[in-house]
């Protein structure tokens, strides 16, 4: 058996209509297997009950047992094998409060690189397994607020930085802090941290100009827009939470006013701040490819309109004018 989009094999509570970050529910049987496709989500695996092993290019068949929380990076793909009923509650996310006030992501890499890595779960101490349980409560009630699952996401953080070493907290997050990272990896991690390019490219620690360069390398589009499709993604999510007004919304993204907020959103999710609020009881959240065809629907619409507004030009005749003619 496979997961692919975040489905499991056996029982899952689909978290495909919850915005990033998110929690999502597992549960295999025995002997059954789980692939998790790599993507650009990381993942914290909390194993509640039961045993697997899991293979990776990292590690094969490393065996975890219940009471232990794993780090699944997203530069991998994973799968695991239940040797018994296993119950697991997944933490989504593509980065996170991973760092005090003053530390930066490289001042952190500087200790990482002095951590002796291997690819391991750690227990979970009492403090997390209570933030564990009390999300499962929740998920199995079926409360899924977007505020919800990002408060829990940052609360888990709090917790290991506080309550693991600093041994623990680096070795389990090592891929998130390791200098080798990719390019497109520390693009992704330090994004959520930038308002705009020029804040970009200073946390990736690039020139703008060479910045630019190595993103159209490996992302083919500029900077700019890959940055408003995913915000467009985060608005979209934030949209479908009844609980956080438009111009919160407005005022968080640093948008002039409702009609540029407005325009935003017909552009990048083809409709209106207000249409897509009133549709937020579907559970509906924009993906980056819906973001993409929105962009390109909008973008053929103003060809399609700008040709439609130029002005038809009569030729103008040679030769000598008719006497009806005038010039």
């Amino acid at each position: 058996m496979k997961m692919t989009n975040n489905l499991c094999s056996t029982s899952c509570s689909s978290n495909s209509t919850l915005p990033e970050p998110g929690f999502y529910l597992c549960t295999i049987k025995a002997g059954d297997t789980l692939v998790i496709e790599q993507d650009e989500t990381n993942r914290l695996l909390f194993l509640r009950s039961g045993s697997f092993t899991i293979s990776s290019a990292e590690r094969s068949d490393y065996t975890v047992e219940e009471s232990n929380v794993l780090f699944l990076s997203r530069a991998y793909s994973y799968t695991l094998v239940a040797q018994s009923d296993c119950s697991i509650l997944f933490a989504r996310f593509v980065t996170g409060s991973l760092t005090n006030e003053g530390e930066t992501y490289r001042t952190i890499a500087a200790e990482v690189a002095k951590v002796s890595y291997h690819f391991a779960a750690l227990p979970i101490v009492p403090v997390l397994a209570n933030l564990v349980e009390a999300t499962v409560f929740y998920l199995e009630s079926n409360i899924n607020a977007a505020a919800l699952h990002r408060a829990k996401i940052e609360e888990m953080f709090v917790i290991f930085r506080h309550f693991y070493s600093r041994e623990d907290f680096l070795r389990i997050f090592y891929s998130l802090f390791n200098n080798n990272m990719s390019f497109r990896t520390l693009v992704i991690n330090n994004a959520p941290n930038a308002k705009n390019v020029e804040a970009l490219a200073k946390l990736c620690g690039h020139s703008l100009s060479h910045f630019k360069l190595l993103f159209s390398q490996h992302f083919d589009q500029t900077p700019y827009v890959w940055m408003q499709m995913h915000r467009a993604v985060e608005i979209s999510a934030l949209l479908n939470d009844t609980s956080i007004p438009i111009k919160s919304i407005i005022k968080k993204y640093g948008f002039t006013s409702h009609g540029h907020f407005s325009l935003f959103c017909r552009k990048f999710l083809s409709d209106t701040p207000r249409s897509l609020r009133r549709r937020s009881h579907l559970g509906i959240i924009a993906t980056i490819e819906d973001v993409k065809k929105n962009l390109e629907r909008s973008r053929r619409q103003t060809q399609a309109g700008k040709k439609g507004s130029e002005p038809t030009v009569t030729p103008r005749r040679r030769g000598r004018p008719r006497k009806n003619e005038v010039r």
